[in-house]
């Protein structure tokens, strides 16, 4: 059973012309705010993550820095033990040295191999702004 119609003899849901447009008129206005604010939480959310990935970039770096010393400072305090123990000075000193800055040089690559894998994934292989040729 249809209810019964209001007082201008109209069925309820039905709309003048001018109450459609000013119907359809709010509803395209929220739809662009809507936009707007999707728009700007993608914004956020992209600015969020180039600031994470920032600091993760930061973050590997150092840790490069300290594996490179760290690898050099124990070869060479290896070698100098091992030629204060054997009295070979400076050969074994000079030999874990070199030893030590090769592992470290290793380290360094296998953390730059991984984030670069890391970043690419996150990124989808997206690792920066392009930039114009200068021609």
């Amino acid at each position: 059973m249809s209810d019964p119609p209001d007082k201008h003899g109209r069925a309820p849901g039905d709309m003048t012309p001018r109450e459609r447009a000013e119907f359809e008129g709010r509803l395209s206005d929220l739809g662009g705010r809507l936009d707007r604010v999707k728009a700007q939480r993608d914004a956020d959310a992209q600015t969020d993550l180039d600031a994470e990935m920032r600091g993760r970039g930061m973050a590997y770096g150092m840790r490069m820095a300290v594996d490179l010393v760290a690898a050099v400072f124990v070869g060479g305090l290896i070698g100098w033990g091992l030629d204060w123990v054997l009295g070979s000075r400076p050969w074994l000193l000079l030999l874990f040295f070199l030893l030590g800055f090769a592992a470290g040089i290793l380290n360094v690559m296998r953390t730059y191999q991984r984030m670069q894998r890391e970043f690419a994934a996150r990124t989808g292989g997206n690792m920066g702004h392009s930039v114009p040729h200068d021609d």
